[in-house]
């Protein structure tokens, strides 16, 4: 059997947003959720970031999207500790810690 090339399907901004939110929810990696619909995981990075920096410059502040500072993330991964924090209303916090 012989494999048929892919077609190249356009997508508008609703359907990466929606298929963005579907990923988020499946609890599966980027990877893993494109290779099983069939997506190029460039691509969805590619949406994924433009939608962010769209929605930080109009200053939505979607709460879904969090952006950490280059520091924070290098830290987790040269073995450094970090603490995180976040108050979530009404007496709840939720504290991060990694040593």
């Amino acid at each position: 059997m012989s494999e048929q090339p892919r077609r190249h399907v356009r997508r508008g901004e609703a359907e990466w947003r929606r298929l963005i939110d579907e990923q988020r929810a499946s609890g599966e990696s980027q990877s893993t959720f494109c290779r099983q619909r069939g997506l190029s995981v460039s691509t969805f990075q590619h949406w994924k970031r433009r939608l962010a920096e769209e929605a930080e410059q109009q200053g939505e502040g979607d709460a879904d999207w969090l952006a950490l500072p280059m520091d924070l993330a290098a830290g987790a991964t040269t073995g450094g500790g970090w603490d995180i924090e976040l108050d979530l209303g009404d007496g709840l916090c939720l504290r991060l810690r990694r040593r």
